[in-house]
């Protein structure tokens, strides 16, 4: 896809922030027993899926309590299988001067302030891990960067903490289109991650990971609107929704579909 001229990016940026706020009052005034309920059947299309059965790891992000398909089953479920569970951690670390690890080398403010430029995948090694990840400012549960001995924490990306790659993403969204487009939530985190995992893979001669994002029934637009794009958005391999499973005609998806 070419770069857009100035004039068109900026109607761009615009048509996508108009789409984040349209669709935050939809979301908002959602019930949570049907969030859980969608929650459920997409759950159940993920844990059902030979991509799933095949992978050894894998990336979830930790839902926020609005909007979002809640992962929580998905995670447990990994963790029960014996699989890799990564999550994201957005947060710089908390002491600047001993942040050695796989977010920056020197954070500009701690933990509670501050996003990084971008996110890590740090893996969770078993439930009492999963479980007692902490709430940031913005609302979202995170690992700490370090281990309760001090070491850090494995990085899906970094090589030295016993890292070797992702084999699936699974990642939220704001809106969907039955294209396969994916709006997020403005700040990139996620289309430069999947470049990143892409990048390291290709330098080890493997493939990159499956991409899947998890939508819940409106956040689906109609089948004659488009989620807005620019050449920077990813193709996903695959978005789930409780009642479709989208896989863009103009990718080879690599999803196969477990139980519809």
């Amino acid at each position: 896809m070419a770069a857009p001229s100035s004039t068109a990016a900026a109607a761009i940026k615009a048509a996508k922030r108009s789409l984040r706020k349209s669709m935050a009052v939809t979301l908002a005034g959602m019930a949570r027993e049907d969030i859980a309920s969608q929650s459920q059947r997409v759950a159940r299309k993920v844990l059902t899926s030979p991509t799933y059965h095949s992978a050894r790891s894998i990336s979830v992000y930790v839902n926020m309590d609005v909007g979002e398909v809640m992962t929580d089953d998905i995670c447990r479920a990994i963790l029960r299988d014996g699989k890799s569970l990564y999550v994201p951690l957005f947060a710089s670390p908390v002491d600047p001067a001993a942040a050695k690890g796989p977010t920056v080398d020197a954070a500009p403010a701690p933990a509670a302030t501050t996003f990084a430029t971008d996110m890590v995948m740090l893996r969770l090694r078993d439930l009492a891990e999963y479980e007692a990840m902490k709430l940031n400012r913005w609302g979202i549960k995170e690992p700490e960067l370090t281990y309760q001995d001090g070491t850090l924490r494995e990085e899906a990306l970094t090589e030295s903490t016993g890292g070797d790659g992702l084999d699936l993403i699974l990642a939220p969204g704001v809106a969907f289109d039955v294209d396969g487009g994916r709006l997020g939530h403005g700040k990139g985190y996620y289309d430069r991650y999947f470049t990143r995992a892409d990048q390291w893979a290709q330098g080890r001669g493997r493939p990159g990971p499956v991409t899947v994002a998890l939508a819940l029934s409106q956040q689906v637009l109609a089948s004659e609107l488009r989620v807005p794009a620019d050449e920077r958005d990813h193709v996903l391999d695959a978005i789930l929704s409780p009642e479709l499973c989208i896989r863009p005609s103009r990718t080879a998806s690599r999803w196969i579909p477990g139980e519809e």
